[in-house]
């Protein structure tokens, strides 16, 4: 069963089988109906959406812009000062978080791609918002491996104030193997950029390693345990709980495969498929009023597919899924949930714009 903008379309069940196995149905009833309706529009390759405690929406756009944009009449705001981005395919600006403390602090953090083809790299940095402008850059985790593609750099906070973010393998696949290498891991930091005590390792960054591209950070409500997706090579998109000192099985594992002898492993919590990549990105777990058929669900999106997926658990274990857009809007990178429970989509096809998802 696959549903689309809100309606419900008969599927085969073959291909239901190859978007997730072992997944369930779920009934027709629990699709609420809602309307999509752009937002902004005259983006390019929007990448992460923050909103500040007053609503207002905070994008990063790949070659290198920050916008600020206005919830009610979706008016753009480009925010100076930041400093050179190296913008090339996949490398660029890219994650975005905003401090707990943000509307006293001003304080935001940035991933974003540093040096030339020749040298490249990615730099993880916290710099102060004051008015228009950003500055004071403080950075927190410098010389990450750079590449044209798997850049990662998906960023978060932790309900109890860590720093968390993302690092893709950079195509140097056996490195996310090697624990003191910096490509193909999760990082814990404290927000000023000292390392906790309680990381793996006290003298590291490094929370996870084993990861190929990870492209979403999400925190559960309740237990506080943080989710992420990464992308596969070709098949099997991943869907993970990220645990401490964690190993994510890549370049030797991947999915929901067995993996012996590699200390630490988690296979996935689901893959998405064996059959090719849906290219998934950015999730969020589900907390609004506006759809409580969802609270406490996955919510992600996907880039080749273009698909929204809802995802429900029991415990640390998917039980269903279903697809609520399907290539609708074409490549879909970022999901963000408003202040009233509706979403806000962020599309990746070059000429953008962000979505806003509402009850019908």
């Amino acid at each position: 069963m696959d549903i689309q903008a809100g309606r419900i379309r008969q599927g085969p069940i073959a291909a239901i089988a190859a978007f997730l196995a072992f997944a369930l149905a779920l009934p027709a009833s629990a699709a609420p109906a809602f309307d999509v309706n752009p937002l902004s529009q005259g983006l390019e390759h929007p990448w992460s959406i923050a909103l500040g405690p007053d609503g207002q929406l905070w994008v990063t756009e790949r070659p290198g812009r920050l916008q600020r944009i206005d919830p009610e009449s979706g008016e753009k705001t480009r925010i100076s000062g930041l400093p050179d981005i190296r913008a090339r395919a996949e490398s660029g600006l890219m994650g975005l978080a905003l401090d707990p403390d943000f509307a006293g602090n001003g304080a935001l953090y940035l991933c974003y791609s540093t040096g030339s083809m020749l040298n490249p790299g990615n730099r993880l940095s916290r710099f102060t918002v004051n008015g228009d402008e950003v500055g004071d850059e403080k950075i927190l985790i410098d010389d990450m491996p750079g590449a044209m593609w798997h850049n990662g750099c998906r960023v978060e906070i932790s309900p109890d104030g860590f720093l968390f973010a993302s690092m893709g393998d950079a195509t140097e696949a056996d490195e996310a193997q090697n624990p003191r290498a910096l490509a193909g891991k999760i990082f814990r930091l404290n927000r000023d950029g000292s390392i906790p005590a309680d990381n793996p390792d006290p003298t590291s960054p490094v929370w996870s390693i084993g990861h190929r591209n990870p492209q979403g950070l999400a925190f559960r409500p309740g237990d506080g345990s943080l989710w992420s997706t990464e992308h596969g090579p070709d098949t099997q998109d991943e869907l993970n709980k990220i645990e401490k000192g964690g190993n994510y099985g890549w370049p030797r594992c991947r999915g929901i495969n067995a993996c012996g002898n590699l200390p630490s492993y988690h296979p996935a919590a689901a893959e998405f498929t064996r059959d090719g990549t849906i290219a998934i990105s950015d999730l969020i777990f589900y907390k609004g009023a506006a759809f409580p058929e969802w609270q406490d669900d996955i919510l992600f999106v996907a880039l080749k597919t273009g698909r929204l997926y809802r995802v429900q658990l029991d415990g640390d274990k998917v039980t269903s899924h279903e697809i609520l857009i399907d290539d609708s809007f074409g490549r879909l990178r970022d999901i963000a949930e408003a202040p009233d429970g509706s979403l806000y989509l962020a599309t990746d096809n070059g000429e953008d714009q962000i979505l806003h998802l509402v009850p019908k």
